[in-house]
């Protein structure tokens, strides 16, 4: 079936901008799948709302795309459940770009990453699935990002660098190349990352690294 129609999860800012993003390139939104809707109201107001994500179960997986537009926190694993859950279900997650983002025709996306307004992926790099790359985010040549990560608005990423599964990288952050940030880590906001960090860590500034740092601390 071509030109499938779209069904977005949640009803967050983030949902409401991938919404925008498809509306401006005149993709067919069928419904919004939340308990209620925090963002956006003036763009749902002519899409159906389903309340419970049992409503997906509604809708064939051949017949359709999801768009995960829960956003991602350090902490919060909502939006990979779901991912996970449905995509055990046979449903395909949609790779959502916004018309304004430099993708190169050389780089790598895996099914529902997304990028948004003004982001920049070179030549040969490579993102996980699920992956969120926000807004005004620069990648160089030949990085690889992980399943799962969280590259928040304004990051920067050198060439060659390697960030692993479930990354969370705050709003900010540089990261010089030829670095990789371990899996499970969370950078927190403005750090420059010029060294490697292993798994499990949570890092601010430009060279400390906390273990066990409540995330409202980054």
């Amino acid at each position: 079936m071509k030109n499938k129609p779209f069904l977005i999860i949640g009803g967050g800012g983030h949902a409401a901008a991938l919404a925008e993003i498809l509306i401006k390139q005149k993709k067919r939104i069928i419904g919004v799948v939340s308990p209620e809707l925090t963002a956006g109201n003036i763009l749902f107001e002519n899409i159906e709302l389903f309340l419970n994500d049992e409503d997906i179960l509604k809708f064939r997986p051949e017949d359709i795309l999801l768009v995960n537009g829960i956003g991602s926190m350090p902490y919060k694993s909502l939006r990979e459940d779901v991912y996970n859950r449905f995509k055990k279900l046979g449903y395909e997650f949609a790779t959502v770009i916004a018309d304004s983002a430099l993708v190169s025709d050389y780089s790598t996306l895996k099914c529902g990453v997304q990028v948004m307004n003004n982001c920049v992926v070179n030549i040969g790099s490579k993102v996980g699935e699920n992956t969120i790359i926000n807004t005004s985010t620069s990648i160089d040549h030949d990085c690889i990002i992980g399943a799962h990560c969280h590259l928040a608005p304004g990051t920067t990423l050198s060439g060659q660098v390697v960030i692993e599964n479930n990354v969370h990288v705050a709003t900010g952050v540089n990261v010089i190349n030829n670095i990789t940030i371990g899996h499970n880590t969370i950078i927190g906001v403005g750090a420059n990352i010029i060294k490697a960090i292993p798994a499990n860590s949570i890092v601010y500034g430009a060279r400390e690294i906390i273990k066990g740092l409540d995330a409202n601390d980054c």
